[in-house]
């Protein structure tokens, strides 16, 4: 791309973000929104983890020097909420803190997936950090308000997580909200170890969890492109194609002496697309 993106190209954009507003309102969620607050002492003496999230990242020969902006975007967007307090009954909403993720705030061009190609815009691999937060919301049994998947499996059986746990971010589009339903502050860790490209993330809050949170993602049926479903050769040029999905999530709570309880819940779909020409 020779156009330098400064300002998130978005048709509509005041209009879309009007919408989520109006939305977070009606919901009850707007005037809950975490303040840009972030922790000024750490007192780790009484810390309990909540949940931990750990994703081991590729230095991916195909983007070759693209890599180091991709890596860049990662560290910034751990920057924007590493130590972020989230109050007892707040709505975590990640759009508060990456905005637009433009260049004028410090991110580079990396790579973004878009209708299954590649392509390169300011901002893109930051979406790892949206999947870190989820997960590990997800994990420490919070209230999953807002969440979007990616729309294909870009990356196939080398995808850094599992099907239907990632989380996309897209300013004014897809966001990522949760709500604290702990029953105490929670503080977000997350950073970048550059020296072995380790992601990782951890909740932490004075309060532990009283019971186990099991996590398990289930693939419910395997799409293909319509000329293969029809009987059709891949393609004309006989191209292949990387397979798409119907996932479903759940999260179940189990607690001593208590029937287990189904917390979360969701269906997602992976369209199937045409690799490119080689």
């Amino acid at each position: 791309m020779s156009e330098v993106r400064t300002k998130p190209l978005i048709k509509y954009l005041g209009t879309r973000l009007l919408l989520d507003d109006a939305h977070s309102v009606l919901r009850g969620w707007y005037f809950r929104f975490s303040k840009l607050r972030k922790a000024e002492a750490l007192n780790t003496d009484s810390d309990c983890t909540l949940s931990e999230i750990i994703i081991q990242m590729k230095w991916r020969e195909d983007l070759q020097e693209v890599n180091h902006s991709r890596f860049h975007n990662m560290g910034l967007g751990c920057e924007l909420v590493n130590h972020v307090i989230v109050r007892s009954g707040e709505v975590f909403s990640l759009r508060r803190y990456f905005g637009g993720t433009t260049e004028e705030q410090g991110f580079r061009k990396g790579p973004m997936f878009v209708r299954g190609r590649i392509e390169y815009v300011a901002g893109g691999g930051a979406c790892l950090i949206s999947t870190l937060l989820f997960n590990a919301a997800l994990r420490a049994n919070l209230a999953i308000l807002e969440k979007h998947n990616h729309s294909t499996d870009l990356w196939g059986e080398e995808r850094f997580i599992g099907l239907g746990l990632d989380a996309t971010y897209l300013y004014g589009r897809k966001d990522l909200k949760f709500k604290n339903t702990h029953g105490a502050d929670i503080r977000i860790e997350i950073g970048l170890s550059r020296e072995d490209l380790m992601l990782h993330c951890r909740f932490v809050s004075s309060k532990p969890l009283p019971y186990t949170v099991s996590v398990i993602s289930e693939v419910l049926q395997e799409l293909h492109p319509e000329a293969v479903v029809d009987g059709g050769d891949l393609s004309e040029d006989n191209r292949p194609y990387r397979k798409g999905w119907v996932v479903r999530t759940e999260r179940t709570v189990i607690e001593e002496g208590l029937p287990n309880s189904k917390t979360y819940s969701k269906e997602e779909s992976y369209k199937p697309f045409y690799l490119p020409k080689a």
